[in-house]
């Protein structure tokens, strides 16, 4: 007999993106740039995933963890500034390099719901 969880049934999942909205934008630092223009940036990208129809965790069943993504938003903007990484080559040594995230790249997987499950982008 298979074992069945309530509730818990895989959902379809599918990948949107690289978004057009994001193409072309000016780097920021997020060391050194005004606060407010960190804002509107974490708003630009919010405002293109509702365009493509994006909903955050917990949309469909009424209990939004974070209505606007504004901690996953915060950090994808964070990562777009060159920051280090600690990695292992294959010789197994550790090695630090710096690393940052191509916004222009970022592509989501949703399930059914539109619900975003993960973020994909790519590292420069």
């Amino acid at each position: 007999m298979p074992f069945i969880l309530a509730g818990c049934k895989p959902m379809p999942k599918r990948t949107l993106g690289p978004f057009t909205g994001l193409a072309g934008l000016a780097p920021i630092d997020v060391n050194t740039a005004d606060e407010l223009d960190i804002l509107e940036r974490e708003d630009l990208i919010n405002g293109v995933l509702a365009e493509a129809g994006c909903n955050c965790n917990g949309h469909a069943a009424g209990h939004q963890r974070d209505e606007y993504w504004g901690g996953d938003l915060s950090e994808l903007v964070s990562r777009c500034t060159a920051h280090d990484i600690q990695s292992m080559d294959n010789d197994g040594v550790l090695q630090t390099e710096s690393v940052s995230i191509k916004i222009e790249s970022l592509q989501v997987e949703v399930d059914s719901n539109n619900e975003i499950c993960a973020w994909i982008y790519e590292e420069s």
